[in-house]
C-alpha cells in the first residue's frame, strides 16, 4: 500500500511547505520592524502640520501663537496668545490642541528626543510668521524638534526669519 492510499504526505511535500512558510516569514519580518517607522513618519508629519498652523494663524489672527514642548512628559501644546491658553482641536473644538504621544495608539512608541529654539524648548511666531523662542528672541539658528522611535529618529527643523518647517 502506497504512502497516498494511506492518507499520509511524503517527506518532499513536507520540506517544500516548511520553505513556503520560512519565505512568508522572511517576506514579513520586514513589513513588522517598518510599524515603528510608520509611526514615527506619522508622528513627525503631524507635528510639522502643527507648528505650520500656529504660524498660519498668527499670520491670519495677527496675535502670537506657539508651540510648548515637555520632552520628558512626551507632549506639546499649541497655545495663544500665552502657554496658558492652549488653542482649541480644530479637530475637536472641545478639547485643546495638545498632542500626547503617550496617550495616542498611533504613536505608540514614539518619544519627543530633544527641542530646542534658541534657549527654550518652544517656538512661538509673531503677527509676520517669524519664529522665536518662547522668550521672545528671535531665533538665530534653526530650531529643532527630533522625535524617536525604536532607535530611528527624525527631526523637524524651523528656520529663522522664515519660519519654514522641513523635516529630516
Amino acid at each position: 500500500m502506497s504512502a497516498r492510499a494511506m492518507g499520509g504526505i511524503t517527506l518532499i511535500e513536507l520540506v517544500i511547505a516548511m520553505a513556503i512558510i520560512g519565505i512568508l516569514a522572511w517576506v514579513a519580518y520586514p513589513r513588522l520592524e517598518s510599524v515603528h517607522e510608520i509611526r514615527l513618519g506619522t508622528a513627525v508629519r503631524r507635528l510639522a502640520a502643527d507648528i505650520r498652523y500656529a504660524q498660519g494663524r498668527s499670520i491670519g489672527e495677527r496675535t502670537v501663537h506657539g508651540i510648548l514642548f515637555e520632552p520628558a512628559a512626551g507632549r506639546y501644546t499649541v497655545f495663544a496668545p500665552t502657554a496658558a491658553m492652549p488653542v482649541p482641536d480644530p479637530a475637536d473644538r472641545g478639547r485643546p490642541l495638545r498632542v500626547d504621544f503617550g496617550r495616542r495608539d498611533d504613536a505608540a512608541g514614539v518619544t519627543i528626543a530633544q527641542a530646542s529654539f534658541g534657549r527654550t524648548p518652544g517656538v512661538t511666531f509673531d503677527f509676520l510668521g517669524v519664529p522665536r523662542d518662547t522668550a521672545g528672541r528671535e531665533l538665530e539658528a534653526p530650531g529643532r524638534v527630533v522625535l524617536r522611535s525604536q532607535g530611528v529618529a527624525e527631526t523637524v527643523f524651523v528656520e529663522p526669519g522664515t519660519g519654514r518647517v522641513t523635516i529630516r
